[in-house]
């Protein structure tokens, strides 16, 4: 389970917001419960990588490497 604030996370979701991953068994499922959870909220031009056991840190997906994790 993702956990969010607010009433409408989704939206108000921004680049280097942390998400905190509840009940996973393990990593690899933690991140299919982030990535589907920015897939459903309809956030796709936002990704996602593990900073520390449950949390992921998430970043503005762009054409430009630098741009996008800056």
């Amino acid at each position: 389970m993702v956990a969010t604030l607010g009433n409408n996370p989704a939206k108000s979701l921004k680049p280097g917001a942390v998400l905190t991953v509840t009940g996973a068994r393990s990593e690899s499922e933690a991140q299919r419960e982030v990535a589907d959870f920015l897939q459903l909220s309809n956030r796709t031009d936002l990704g996602y990588f593990l900073i520390s056991k449950d949390y992921f840190l998430l970043y503005l997906k762009s054409g430009d490497s630098i741009r996008g994790i800056a």
